[in-house]
């Protein structure tokens, strides 16, 4: 068994309802192959890390204010489908309700937060450290407060892209 596993929270026809369905849906199974969903991972990677980079730039006065805005705009409507496609890819285990998981969705979830939770505390004070100190060098601290905030971003979604990562391909 594994996140292909169907969920119990049915219609009184047999159907997955609300969120579930959505996940169980057959139309996203091209999300769930494992080289789609390591892109996806690769891509949302690459997007926050060039969101950080604008800001130290853009801190150091390297980049310009405005040329920061259109990167950060750009990500994070980029970031929306990129981060559906990876969603879709582990059937949503980390957004869904408890009840419509099964014990094999709720074991991998909690085994991919474990996984990184050490990487996650980490990340978190290094995220507070970056944007305290680009802050107080910075001649605008928005960029500082910018950087930590992608920082803290990418602790939330270490769970996410654990399991996508290692998940393995469904039969």
């Amino acid at each position: 068994m594994n996140a292909a596993t169907p969920t119990r929270s049915t219609t009184r026809s047999g159907r997955p309802s609300g969120l579930a369905a959505t996940f169980e849906d057959e139309r996203y199974s091209w999300t769930r192959r494992r080289p789609t969903r390591r892109a996806a991972v690769v891509a949302e990677v690459v997007l926050l890390l060039a969101m950080a980079a604008a800001a130290v730039a853009t801190a150091h006065s390297v980049g310009s204010v405005p040329a920061f805005v259109v990167v950060w705009v750009v990500g994070f409507l980029a970031f929306i489908p990129l981060h559906a496609v990876v969603n879709l890819g582990v059937r949503g285990v980390f957004d869904r309700r408890e009840t419509t998981l099964d014990e094999v969705q709720r074991t991998m979830r909690d085994a991919s937060t474990a996984a990184v939770q050490p990487l996650r505390v980490g990340l978190g004070l290094v995220a507070v450290v970056a944007a305290v100190a680009l802050a107080v060098d910075a001649p605008v601290p928005t960029q500082g407060y910018a950087l930590g905030f992608v920082l803290w971003f990418v602790t939330w979604l270490l769970s996410t892209w654990h399991l996508a990562w290692t998940l393995p391909e469904e039969d």
